[in-house]
C-alpha cells in the first residue's frame, strides 16, 4: 500500500536559484511560485524577441525583471497566494525568534 504524504507536493518549498543581471538570488518557493516566475521570464523573453531592436541597443539586451514590479501581470489569485505565503513565513520567523 502506498501512503500519500499529508502535504501536497505542489505546496512543498524548495530552493530556487536565480541568476539575473549579474546577481544571484536564492529563494524558497513552492512549485506554483516557481512556475509563475518562469512564466513571467518566458513572456518577457518572447516580447523581446518579437520587438525589433534599434541600432543603439547592445547586442545582448538586458531583460528587465517584472518580478519586483508592483504591476507584474500576475493574476489576483497568484498575488493573494504570494501574500499568504509571505505572511505565514513572517509568522514562522517571529515564532522562532528568541525575542517574541
Amino acid at each position: 500500500m502506498v501512503e500519500e504524504s499529508s502535504e501536497n507536493p505542489e505546496n512543498q518549498q524548495q530552493q530556487l536559484t536565480i541568476f539575473y543581471n549579474g546577481r544571484v538570488c536564492v529563494c524558497d518557493v513552492t512549485e506554483i511560485q516557481a512556475r509563475a516566475i518562469l512564466m513571467i521570464a518566458n513572456r518577457e523573453t518572447d516580447e523581446r524577441l518579437r520587438t525589433p531592436r534599434q541600432g543603439s541597443e547592445p547586442a545582448s539586451p538586458t531583460v528587465h525583471s517584472q518580478i519586483n514590479s508592483p504591476n507584474n501581470g500576475l493574476s489576483t489569485s497568484m498575488k493573494r497566494s504570494l501574500q499568504r505565503f509571505l505572511q505565514k513565513r513572517k509568522n514562522r520567523i517571529q515564532a522562532t525568534s528568541p525575542y517574541h
